[in-house]
């Protein structure tokens, strides 16, 4: 066995030598080949370690290959050493002209191999099965002490990502309250996580604050990335709010976008990147020291260092929202391209220069024909150096959805549990494939009239293909604009209970139909109804039979939370009154105003069909014989809606 361990030490010491060459000539190394190069270029006792295994294993088959003599026992040895060849070259994962050479020896050996057959055979492959198992767990566990500390100083000195996410809904005194800025910084900061890379330890939050507040937290977030950040580090600072003659507008206070944009240039890092979903935000790229770019953004190869704003509107336009989207135009595109509809590349990452091209196209088509007017996002940068920046890795998320249909088209992704909205998305040519959380979604694709619909099931650390299975015909989902003058309406039509408002009826039966509007009207009220009921019942103890029509109108905010609604309205109308059967009088009939307070919940249950239910209380000015008094009355009312 002499030969075997002598040729088995000058095969080690040969692919170590051109490991180091190779390692080398290619500089810099990543940290497995450090660690396999200072594996390869140690020769004390890791050669020991590899000599003893030898002559143990040479020991043990001693025995066995004692019956073996002559020319079967040297093409034994070769077999033997061929084998052990192949599996230094896996385990060390040599390329080049030496791979080469080691299998067209490995052919020739082989083909000798075939004529040992029988009891030699089994012996030989048994003893490279036990080889195998001993000395790859030494390697195995030499190569993890090398390349441990290498991968941890590595992963130490590799960038970090940082994020601070501002929402506010509130505005100034007198600005409509804003209905989705607060769910939008949910969003980013969702998709920022799942597959930005931005872990929750680097990410700080700030929903509903004013002015004061946010200062205070761009104060501590300076704070802390003075004592941790790096200059490789990078760092998105996104805001959602009102805004307006550069400054944020805050719960009735006021922030200087030129405040934003001195932290962003102000922090230790080597990017900062500055988001504003905001009206006429696009005054903050105007600021000093920012250098406008006009869409499409070019970014060529090298490294990418300084500041980009981002901002969802020019400096004289409106940014926009959207009742179906659930949130604003801007966000909703921006967030959708971040989990990979934005790849053009398909390459798994979504660079910024993807990113701005995606969002600006979308916002742009979305709001051609809104009633706000069209929404331009601008796009500015102070860089010291130019590249590529990448700002999602859709690739590495926990579930991913494949829409694999060649045809191009529009594809609405719902979460079929609450029903939410979660990419609206414009598929071209080829595969798309979004980064979304494990479970069930709604597929519904734009048809001539409707949507085709199907259902999936994302699964944990999966992904799942939609081909060209047939889709199922589904209704038209309504589109509305958010925060303007669009409008849906709703019809609600159920049974109510009603007290009454005469002795001897104690409560009225009826029926409730109403004409629900969401839309912007006044300051603090975006949402509208008129409402009519008929009612009728019968005295208890007193025998007649009295009729109600009743026609109110009514107007107030509206809240939405993914699939629920909450709304708060004042209605104000008239009530008339028919009272019959009356012994031994004739009918009577009486017209008394009413005014009541009106909250109500729905729920969506599918993309038109709601449930509504509805609880209101106030008073009925009524004539009585002694003249006219106010008559306290309480009504409550179960519907079922339909979105027209």
């Amino acid at each position: 066995m002499k030969p075997v361990l002598g040729t088995g030490l000058r095969v080690f010491t040969v692919l170590r030598r051109v490991a180091a060459r190779k390692a080398l000539h290619r500089g810099a190394l990543g940290p497995w080949r450090q660690g396999l190069a200072v594996l390869l270029r140690g020769t004390g006792s890791l050669r020991e370690v590899a000599e003893r295994a030898q002559r143990r294993w040479a020991l043990r088959l001693g025995l066995r290959l004692l019956m073996v003599t002559g020319p079967q026992r040297a093409v034994a040895e070769r077999a033997l050493l061929r084998w052990a060849l192949r599996l230094g070259l896996r385990l060390l994962s040599v390329t080049g002209p030496l791979r080469a050479v080691a299998e067209r020896a490995q052919l020739r050996w082989a083909l000798r191999l075939l004529m040992v057959t029988g009891p030699l055979r089994e012996v030989v492959e048994r003893a490279q099965r036990r080889w195998a198992l001993s000395l790859g767990l030494r390697l195995l566990v030499i190569l993890l002490a090398v390349a441990g500390p290498l991968q941890g100083a590595a992963a130490e000195d590799a960038p970090r990502r940082w994020a601070l996410v501002v929402g506010e809904n509130q505005g100034l005194s007198g600005e409509e309250r804003l209905r989705f800025a607060e769910a939008d910084a949910r969003r980013m900061r969702e998709v920022l996580q799942e597959v930005g890379t931005v872990p929750p330890a680097r990410t700080m939050t700030l929903l509903g604050a004013d002015a004061a507040t946010l200062r205070d937290a761009l104060t501590r977030f300076q704070t802390r990335l003075a004592a941790e950040a790096t200059p490789r580090d990078w760092l998105l600072l996104y805001v959602s709010s009102h805004a307006g003659d550069g400054s944020l507008h805050l719960r009735g206070t006021e922030l200087p976008m030129r405040e934003l944009v001195d932290f962003l240039k102000g922090a230790p890092v080597g990017v900062g990147l500055l988001i504003l979903d905001s009206c006429r935000s696009g005054l903050a790229t105007r600021l000093k020291g920012l250098k406008p770019v006009t869409a499409p953004v070019m970014m060529e190869a090298s490294d990418l260092e300084g500041r980009v704003v981002i901002s969802a509107s020019g400096a004289d336009e409106y940014a926009q929202e959207s009742d179906a989207l659930q949130g604003s135009f801007f966000t909703h595109h921006l967030a959708v391209g971040l989990r990979g509809a934005a790849d053009a590349s398909r390459d798994g990452r979504v660079t910024l220069e993807e990113a701005y091209r995606y969002a600006y196209a979308r916002t742009l088509e979305s709001t051609l024909v809104s009633p706000g007017g069209v929404q331009r996002p601008t796009f500015r940068m102070d860089l010291r150096g130019r590249g590529e920046l990448v700002l999602s890795e859709p690739q590495h998320a926990r579930g991913r959805l494949t829409l694999d249909v060649k045809t191009p088209g529009r594809w609405l992704v719902v979460a079929s549990e609450s029903g939410a909205l979660v990419a609206e998305l414009e598929k071209g040519e080829g595969p798309t494939t979004l980064a979304v959380a494990p479970g069930a979604y709604r597929l519904l694709l734009r048809a001539d009239e409707g949507y085709l619909e199907r259902s999936v099931r994302v699964p944990l650390d999966g992904t799942v293909s939609v081909g060209g299975e047939p889709l199922e015909e589904a209704a038209r989902s309504r589109l509305a604009r958010k925060g303007g003058a669009g409008a849906s309406l709703l019809v609600a039509v159920g049974p109510s209970l009603t007290s009454g408002i005469v002795a001897g009826l104690s409560s009225v039966a009826g029926l409730d139909v109403r004409l629900m509007r969401e839309g912007w009207l006044l300051p603090g009220v975006d949402a509208s109804s008129l409402g009519f009921t008929v009612r009728r019942g019968t005295g208890n103890g007193v025998d007649f039979q009295q009729t109600e029509l009743e026609l109110r109108l009514g107007a107030g905010p509206h809240w939405k939370h993914g699939a629920w609604t909450f709304s708060g309205t004042v209605e104000a109308g008239a009530l008339a009154a028919f009272q019959s059967r009356i012994p031994n009088e004739d009918a009577r009939f009486g017209l008394e105003p009413l005014a009541l307070v009106t909250g109500g919940v729905r729920l969506d249950v599918r993309s038109r069909l709601s449930m509504l239910l509805s609880a209101s209380a106030g008073g009925v000015v009524a004539k009585r014989d002694t003249g006219t008094a106010l008559v306290p009355r309480a009504s409550a009312s179960l519907m079922v809606g339909y979105a027209l």
